[in-house]
């Protein structure tokens, strides 16, 4: 680049009034800086943004998480009103170290890498303690705050769709005080009759969508069979974006402001199940009819392999974590006693080794959680929370996670393993799995199977996990259970590349 030289003249006009007064060099520097600035501003069309303070506060409405930014050394002081009594603790940020896995599909990320966890470690008044970043992580209760790591920078930025607006940190994280809802306690789940990840497919905040561009989640995927299940309003608030009357060529988005300042969302809706009466300005109660989860994406029903209800949450110009927020609201809306968590998806190389973690698993209130067993690929069993599994041929494998309470109650989670072959890495198999209904199911009921597994090659059976031979499925098939239970259903295939393909999903049959 050529280098311009700064005019005498610019100089000269900075300098004018300082030729009786003496002034040393550091002067004479400063005097120099501040006449390039006026030249750069001027001259060269040159503007400056104020460099982000921090601490900063990104969010601070009333009833909300306060969500705020530090850097590495910073501290912030939160406060926080519960019941009459005023809580504050300052939360430092001592250090973070992110963990990243194996990705062979993304072909515009020649790192081939993406993030899948950061360890974060804080103070809050003088306890310390490690903190996640990472897919289903809870909040963490330390030393009278609840705190979450809602993003680091990089998970943040360094994407390719969907950059959350930053403020200048090294770590985003939120908080309320021990004891306090996450958000409104009036927050609703947005679907009726729906069964805690009762399809194979789901996306979580800050979990990479597989299969897809450098894209980590910004909501919650909820997979779901188009056209069943009832979608509601999660909040009261007014209409700011509806797709009515003709769909909006995109996902059907109808955004809903809340009295707070917040916005919530939700996409993929098909529009004729869409109420006709959500214009823009109407008004919504908490637990309103919306429609129905649908199929829509780029104005079309075209997520044939992946139907599924999106929703989150938007603050000022942002979106904030959404896993704590409708988590919570499920277990509000529905009796589960305990939530088995396997941690969605993950990904690497032959020869690998891959950390299953199922300490995420979540316990009605009242409850514990006594056992976690781990059934894997292979066959072992294994009677931990924790477990690394080394994978030395590529595939799809399904991992199933169970977990028991001290009360008797049990459910079921399965951790998809995508092991790529660097040579192929996109000639694999790969789809999805739904049944519906998904909850009140009794004994004698048809439950109807979906397949969605694509390039696969020859058949592709399912087992319905109740010791009856597989079957040969196409697209569908109906099955009915003869008893009571939580069953492990799963599709299996191979891939043209000769690679196994297991996808396994729950299915609860009650007394």
């Amino acid at each position: 680049m050529k280098e311009e030289k700064v005019p005498d003249i610019v100089i000269h006009r900075a300098l004018k009034t300082q030729r009786m007064i003496p002034i040393n060099l550091s002067v004479k520097i400063m005097v120099l800086c501040q006449a390039i600035f006026v030249y750069l501003t001027i001259y060269c069309g040159y503007s400056t943004i104020a460099a982000a303070q921090t601490p900063v506060i990104v969010g601070d409405a009333k009833g909300w998480p306060v969500v705020f930014e530090l850097k590495n050394g910073e501290e912030f002081k939160v406060q926080r009103s519960v019941n009459g009594e005023v809580i504050e603790r300052n939360v430092r940020l001592i250090s973070f170290t992110e963990s990243w896995e194996a990705d062979q599909w993304i072909e515009e990320n020649h790192a081939r890498r993406t993030l899948c966890d950061a360890q974060v470690i804080v103070e809050v008044d003088g306890e310390r303690a490690l903190l996640h970043a990472r897919p289903y992580q809870f909040p963490l209760v330390v030393n009278g705050l609840r705190l979450y790591v809602e993003a680091t920078r990089n998970w943040a930025q360094q994407v390719e769709l969907a950059p959350l607006g930053w403020r200048g940190g090294d770590v985003r994280f939120s908080a309320v005080a021990q004891g306090e809802s996450w958000g409104p306690s009036t927050l609703r789940f947005p679907m009726r009759n729906y069964r805690w990840r009762s399809a194979s497919y789901n996306n979580t905040w800050l979990s990479l969508v597989p299969y897809n561009k450098l894209y980590y989640h910004r909501g919650e995927d909820f997979g779901a069979v188009p056209d069943h299940l009832p979608v509601i309003a999660m909040l009261d608030g007014k209409i700011i974006t509806s797709p009515l009357p003709h769909g909006d060529g995109d996902s059907n988005l109808l955004i809903i402001a809340h009295a707070s300042g917040l916005k919530y969302q939700y996409a993929h809706m098909n529009i004729e199940t869409i109420e006709p009466a959500l214009t823009v300005g109407t008004t919504v109660r908490a637990g309103d009819t919306l429609g129905k989860t649908g199929m829509t994406w780029a104005g079309r029903k075209s997520q044939t392999h992946d139907p599924h209800l999106h929703a989150d949450f938007i603050l000022g110009d942002t979106n904030i974590g959404s896993y704590p927020f409708l988590a919570e609201a499920y277990l509000r809306d529905y009796s589960d006693a305990v939530l088995a968590v396997a941690g969605g998806y993950a990904f690497g190389l032959p020869g690998q080794t891959i950390r299953l973690d199922g300490s995420r698993s979540i316990a009605r209130e009242g409850g514990n959680i006594s056992d976690f067993t781990w059934r894997l690929h292979d066959g072992r069993q294994v009677n931990t929370a924790e477990i690394d599994v080394q994978y030395d041929h590529p595939g799809l494998y399904s991992e199933m996670l169970i977990v028991h309470t001290d009360h008797g109650n049990e459910d079921h989670d399965f951790l998809q393993v995508r092991i790529y072959d660097a040579a192929h890495p996109r000639d694999i198999a790969f789809g999805w799995f739904y049944h519906t209904p998904v909850r009140g199911i009794q004994p004698g009921d048809p439950v109807e199977f979906t397949n969605r597994l694509m390039n696969t090659k020859g058949e592709v059976t399912i087992d319905f996990g109740e010791g009856t031979p597989p079957q040969p499925i196409h697209e569908t098939i109906r099955h009915s259970y003869e008893k009571p239970g939580v069953y492990a259903a799963s599709l299996r295939a191979m891939s043209k590349n000769d690679e196994p393909a297991t996808i396994r999903m729950r299915v609860v049959v009650e007394e």
